[in-house]
């Protein structure tokens, strides 16, 4: 199985066994959880190596929960991501578990590339427009592309809307090639 299977499968547990209301402090203690390990070395050869049994990996696991204060379900599930072997599918694990709270809550996140800083009030008609179209809650993260000559993409979910200049170039180009 390839760690966007395994994160998928974790996020359907997820959010299918807790409270919706749950959901954003288990995935910040994610989070924390994998910035944690990511900064402690030790800590990673621990829980992702092959030196160590399953067993002692869990008791490692219990031993630190008390120091780390964990929700209860936080811990459970951070235990079996740790015993199953999937703590290098961690990264994964959290952006499919945000993507199903999303989902759950009909929100999602507009990725905006264009070659300035959006202002406020284009955001928030860029906001409305995609509001419209996908009948979701949007965020808007923008980020500058300076390769961009003009206009902007936008990516919600696995949907890209291409209206830079740069984007239409290329489709003038496959047109003509035609």
């Amino acid at each position: 199985m390839n760690k966007n299977q395994i994160a998928k499968k974790y996020s359907r547990a997820l959010i299918s066994s807790l409270p919706i209301s749950e959901m954003p402090a288990v995935i910040e203690e994610f989070k924390a959880f994998s910035q944690l390990i990511d900064a402690k070395r030790q800590l990673k050869l621990l829980f992702a190596g092959k030196i160590f049994t399953e067993a002692e990996k869990a008791k490692a696991f219990e031993a630190l929960s008390p120091v780390l204060r964990l929700n209860p379900n936080t811990d459970k599930f951070l235990k079996h991501i740790i015993i199953e072997g999937h703590l290098s599918a961690m990264k994964e694990i959290i952006a499919a578990s945000v993507d199903a709270y999303n989902d759950r809550q009909k929100k999602a996140t507009a990725v905006v590339l264009s070659s300035v800083a959006l202002e406020g009030k284009f955001t928030q008609r860029l906001k409305d427009a995609l509001r419209l179209m996908t009948g979701r809650d949007i965020t808007v993260e923008n980020h500058v592309d300076e390769s961009l000559l003009g206009g902007f993409i936008v990516k919600v979910g696995s949907t890209i809307f291409d209206s830079s200049l740069k984007g239409q170039l290329r489709l003038l180009k496959t047109e003509l090639m035609r």
